[in-house]
């Protein structure tokens, strides 16, 4: 891999300003690494190195002319196919869409890294609808993980966390709605972040249960997500949930001092079944936490939120399915159907009581954090499953029950990262998660910086991930 390719967003301005590196010699580099690694990940829908060189070469006459720059100027970055963005397709990987002319208006994001001077350069998959936490659809095929081809890099913003991991970009746009960025942050090695529900405009709204998807950044640092999340927050009026900017002075973020911070440790919330060596890196990262000045606190077991979330899910599944056409419906991810199918048949009885419980588990995070600052968990039960695969085997009835950690913080709204602690005996990545008090999303942001610099060693590797990728094609 080329230097450029591993430079942070922030290394990249710091560049640009000192007159040392072009965002032309960049966005080249990045276009012909992400050309070179389609083939083997298939991380991406589609590529537009014309409008991105043209973007670039704006962004090299303003450095260069010494004008006032915006806080991206020049900076590529990828963007989820779950967003919109005006010139391009815009399917949410499914052949519904396959045929759609372009969009014409840019999302709320979207329109804010454009603005901030971005160089939006590739859109990259998901699985259909971001149903699920794996990448693979019958639009653009399956998503393969950098770390080893073999498996999945997560999803459903699977091709944002595999091109991040292999170098193509520091930054990518991501969505989640059950864990769609920490997932992948997770199994490809790289820091995701989803802010407090409304902190982030959520536009066009999702085809499943909207009050709980969030667009955030997907990055190597978190520096670099600090720096997107500071530019795509904030009021919109596409979005009537969204919050007030956050003040100026919370940027750039800067590190949590460890010392007499209470954190909320539990390895399993009392009722996931977690693989060993997913238990082992995060037992490991816990230790180096405590030594390092925190304070940790036992959690004790919670309720099963996973009934909870399959209800609203599936419920969202068939609001999404209900009027389409038979012959639309043969379109669809057998599975995704399948989902629909079931919710089409839940009582509505039942899914008021889902409703009720999240209220209830609103209420009970909020009571945790009147005793800790963060909780700190891992982020997924497994290591990433095979790819193509929506289980690792017959013992896992569906993608909830080993993605179960990051669902709560969807259904409560409270911000939540993934951060790369460690690595398998085969080599694959494991994240742990960070959650924290609704709206105290640069602490979250802080404490995650503060733990990168302690784990440092668990860092991606972009350059070992993308050779290893070259040699398994």
């Amino acid at each position: 891999m080329t230097e450029l390719c591993e430079l942070s967003a922030v290394e990249l301005l710091s560049l640009y300003a000192a007159r040392k590196l072009s965002p032309v010699e960049v966005i080249r580099d990045v276009i012909a690494r992400s050309e070179a690694v389609q083939p083997v990940l298939n991380a991406f829908c589609s590529l537009d190195p014309e409008r991105a060189l043209a973007t670039a070469v704006a962004a090299e006459r303003s450095w260069a002319a010494g004008l006032p720059t915006r806080p991206l100027e020049g900076v590529p970055v990828s963007i989820k196919d779950t967003a919109m963005v005006k010139g391009w397709r815009f399917a949410r990987g499914s052949r519904l869409a396959e045929h759609n002319p372009p969009a014409t208006q840019d999302s709320p994001s979207v329109e804010r890294l454009r603005q901030a001077g971005a160089v939006l350069f590739a859109s990259t998959t998901t699985c259909e609808g971001g149903w699920k936490a794996v990448t693979d659809s019958p639009l653009t095929g399956i998503t393969r993980n950098p770390h080893n081809t073999d498996h999945t890099p997560g999803g459903s913003s699977g091709g944002a966390g595999a091109s991040i991991s292999a170098g193509c970009g520091p930054l990518a746009l991501g969505s989640d709605g059950g864990g769609s960025i920490r997932v992948p942050a997770s199994f490809s090695g790289v820091f995701g972040f989803k802010a407090t529900f409304g902190r982030v405009p959520m536009y066009p709204i999702g085809p499943h249960y909207s009050d709980m998807a969030h667009f955030g950044p997907m990055t190597r640092t978190v520096a670099d997500a600090g720096l997107m999340f500071s530019v795509i927050e904030g009021r919109h009026p596409l979005d009537p949930f969204t919050t007030d900017p956050l003040p100026a002075s919370d940027f750039p973020v800067t590190p949590l001092p460890l010392a007499g911070v209470r954190i909320g440790v539990t390895e399993d919330f009392g009722f996931m079944k977690v693989d060993p060596e997913v238990a082992q890196v995060y037992r490991a990262a816990i230790a180096r936490i405590e030594a390092a000045g925190a304070v940790l606190v036992p959690l004790a077991p919670m309720e099963d939120w996973r009934p909870t979330y399959r209800t609203l899910w599936q419920v969202g599944a068939w609001q999404s399915q209900r009027r389409l056409t038979s012959a639309e419906r043969d379109l669809l991810d057998p599975e995704f159907r399948g989902w629909g199918d079931h919710g089409a048949h839940i009582p509505t009885g039942d899914y008021v009581d889902a409703m009720m419980a999240r209220l209830a588990y609103r209420q009970e995070c909020a009571r945790l954090h009147a005793a800790v600052d963060f909780v700190i968990s891992p982020t997924v039960s497994i290591l990433p499953l095979k790819a193509g695969l929506t289980v690792p085997d017959d013992n896992w009835p569906d993608w909830l029950e080993w993605a179960g950690f990051s669902l709560l913080y969807n259904m409560t709204g409270q911000p939540a990262s993934s951060l790369p602690a460690g690595y398998s005996s085969g080599g694959l990545p494991v994240g742990i998660q960070i959650g924290g008090r609704i709206n105290d999303d640069i602490g979250v942001l802080r404490l995650s910086m503060t733990l990168e610099g302690l784990l440092a060693e668990a860092r991606p590797d972009p350059a070992a991930a993308f050779d290893k990728a070259m040699r398994k094609s």
